[in-house]
């Protein structure tokens, strides 16, 4: 059996040199390794199909009792590195602080100390699009609880 440090190890190796990134790197309890891997463009079925393959070449007969999971976060799931932050600079996303309050704005840069947002504020007349600040607002990772991108479909 792997552990989760021997499948982020060989993640990492697997993922040298290309514009990928690991998300997530997780063998549970029971024999389920679950893989994130996220591009700062779009990543693709091919990949992940290449990064599963190189995986099993790496891990060969240990990972015949392991179920292996390789996919990309999930739309609207929260963020889990700080990379994902500089993927989404220009989007609208959802803060969750940890008080209960959520904040949603367009995000405008991240650094280890803060995230920085044009808060977005909800239109009283219906049909009207939000208003954004027009001063960046700064909110420390101390106080965020989870961090999502926000999709809208039309």
């Amino acid at each position: 059996m792997i552990t989760t440090q021997e499948l982020a190890q060989a993640l990492e190796r697997h993922l040298a040199g290309t514009p990928h990134f690991v998300v997530h790197a997780e063998v549970r309890p029971g024999g389920k390794a679950i893989v994130e891997v996220d591009n700062d463009q779009a990543i693709t079925l091919s990949v992940l199909t290449d990064i599963n393959q190189g995986l099993r070449d790496a891990f060969g007969e240990k990972l015949d009792d392991v179920e292996l999971e390789v996919g990309s976060p999930g739309m609207g799931n929260p963020f889990r590195v700080p990379r994902q932050y500089q993927k989404h600079i220009g989007r609208v996303v959802e803060v969750l602080k940890k008080d209960g309050s959520v904040v949603m704005g367009q995000l405008t840069a991240a650094d280890a100390e803060a995230l920085t947002l044009l808060v977005q504020h909800p239109s009283t007349v219906k049909g009207r699009l939000p208003k954004m600040d027009k001063d960046p607002t700064a909110i420390p990772f101390a106080d965020i609880k989870s961090t999502k991108a926000t999709h809208k479909f039309n």
